[in-house]
């Protein structure tokens, strides 16, 4: 029955050295089998909730799964959750479920995201963006083990793992009256960061490679070949979309130019990566408004397309561009 618990995902799983690589592949590489490895691996084989941050396109999505597929409840359902994608007035319908009438067109029940993740996980991706009402259904999740679908007369128990991700402050959030302070508290029992790509640029070869590799087998094509001066262009770039952005570009560049070496000019031509410029030191949000201006005057003012290009939701655009403008501008 709904709202009986199941005993699945209870049985411990063994811990494999393959597994354990796959954890340390997020973070630093010097860290994969010292502080953040052990984190990750001794959090993977709790059940407890997670809070992962760091910004966005960091891996917080990769790193969720692995923490899933290491866990007890591996065997059972990953459901993912962009909380910031779901418009607020069907938010509370699709992540805890309708009862049959509760609303007009609501023709039939609806089990809801968070049973469909029962006796597994459920990944809540941009936590920080969920609605009041959300966060309320959530915080009761969270303390009673139990979800009320809207319109249904009883809460019904349910057996889910929560991870959350965000790449928002949500300490901050809470002094803004944006996010609740006790489910602040709720997700926080442990928390993962997963740092920028910036500062991990031993990792960034292997990445490259990687992805280089995965799109040469998607498109059935040889590997792309870059040359050390566009290698070292790339390491010189800030990357402000992280992972995500790289392997947009990757794949950018296996679609328009799949026999060529990979040079400088053959970057600058896929709109990536401009020389950084000489002068003082700007921050990332500085940095990274610039980037998106340059490339929505690329794309004729598209959000959608540059949202491509970077690998974010439109709605993180639309964040970076509200954020802090360079500071040689009004």
């Amino acid at each position: 029955m709904a709202g009986e618990k199941r005993e699945r995902g209870t049985a411990p799983k063994p811990s494999t050295a393959t597994g354990s690589a796959r954890i340390g592949e997020i973070g630093r590489a010097e860290e994969r089998s010292s502080a953040f490895g052990q984190l990750a691996q001794r959090a993977a084989r709790s059940s407890c909730t997670i809070l992962v941050t760091g910004e966005t396109g960091v891996g917080k999505g990769h790193l969720a799964k692995e923490l899933h597929r290491e866990s007890p409840r591996g065997d059972a359902p990953f459901v993912p959750v962009n909380c910031g994608a779901i418009p607020e007035s069907i938010i509370d319908s699709q992540l805890f479920g309708h009862a049959q009438g509760a609303f007009s067109g609501a023709t039939k029940d609806h089990v809801g995201l968070v049973r469909a993740a029962e006796g597994g996980t459920l990944f809540l991706d941009e936590v920080g963006e969920l609605p009041a009402s959300a966060q309320t259904r959530l915080l009761r999740l969270l303390q009673d083990r139990e979800v009320q679908p809207v319109g249904h007369a009883r809460p019904l128990t349910v057996d889910v793992r929560i991870i959350a991700a965000t790449n928002r402050d949500l300490r901050e959030a809470v002094e803004q009256r944006a996010f609740r302070e006790d489910l602040l508290f709720r997700l926080d029992v442990v928390r993962i960061h997963v740092p920028p790509l910036r500062e991990r640029a031993a990792e960034l070869d292997a990445l490259l490679d990687q992805f280089n590799r995965e799109f040469a087998e998607l498109y059935r094509q040889q590997t792309l070949e870059f040359d050390p001066a566009a290698r070292e262009r790339i390491h010189a770039y800030r990357w402000p979309g992280n992972i995500r952005q790289l392997r947009t570009l990757v794949e950018r560049l296996h679609v328009l130019c799949p026999d060529e070496p990979v040079t400088i000019d053959r970057l600058a031509e896929v709109g990536h990566a401009a020389e950084p410029a000489p002068g003082a030191a700007r921050s990332l949000d500085e940095v990274r408004y610039e980037e998106v201006i340059r490339v929505l005057g690329d794309n004729g003012g598209s959000v959608a397309a540059v949202a491509a290009v970077f690998g974010v939701h439109r709605s993180t655009i639309y964040r970076w561009l509200q954020g802090r403008r360079p500071t040689n501008q009004p």
